[in-house]
């Protein structure tokens, strides 16, 4: 990438200065400041596997995210009503499923997944503790994979990313999610996560009635 975008792409520093100023200064613009970002801030997609990580058995390292947010309802029933998670077109085109990609060794488990999340489905936010690892058949590889998903609160969708171009994103409910995704240990990590989820609907159940 060369000329400005270059530039900007290998100096994330200066674009974190040039949001400061137009957040602070009413500077106007014919394209939202996030747009820019999205386009310039993050590095190009990797390509290859030369940085793959491996574990002992031959096992190749792959870790993701499930993207959810806060559904803006009073009602609240059940999980579904609750969150709703993002999921992703397969690049087969057979179900949705959730971004993941490999792990490489210059980069921590949480950074690759954030990085992997950015990639396919464009979107950024909190991270949180993570949801388990899984072992799992490749089909489409042949290979042994073992998984690892965490949840990210989702805090900004961006209008421009890598995989824009290949891949489709929806924002669905979490049974809506399991009948979508085609792979056992990405609804297993589902699983997990609405678990995490019901002490807090049952928190704020408790102070809606605590406050009546």
């Amino acid at each position: 990438m060369g000329g400005i975008s270059g530039f900007l792409t290998n100096f994330p520093p200066f674009i974190n200065m040039l949001v400061s100023f137009f957040e602070k200064f009413p500077v106007k613009l014919t394209f939202p400041v996030e747009n820019m970002v999205s386009l310039v801030s993050y590095r190009p997609p990797r390509t290859g596997r030369h940085l793959q990580r491996y574990d002992q058995r031959g096992f190749r390292l792959v870790v993701g995210c499930i993207p959810y947010r806060y559904k803006k309802t009073n009602e609240i029933n059940s999980s579904d009503e609750t969150i709703e998670v993002l999921v992703i077109s397969a690049q087969n085109g057979k179900g949705m499923l959730f971004p993941k990609g490999g792990w490489e060794y210059d980069e921590s488990m949480e950074e690759a997944a954030i990085r992997e999340t950015l990639e396919e489905a464009g979107v950024v936010g909190n991270i949180e503790c993570k949801l388990g690892k899984w072992s799992y058949e490749s089909k489409r590889q042949s290979t042994l994979h073992e998984g690892h998903m965490f949840p990210m609160l989702v805090k900004q969708e961006l209008n421009f990313w890598p995989e824009k171009n290949i891949r489709t994103r929806e924002w669905v409910t979490i049974s809506k999610a399991k009948e979508e995704c085609p792979h056992l240990w990405m609804r297993e990590a589902l699983e997990e996560l609405v678990s995490r989820q019901q002490p807090r609907a049952k928190e704020g159940e408790a102070d809606r009635t605590s406050s009546k």
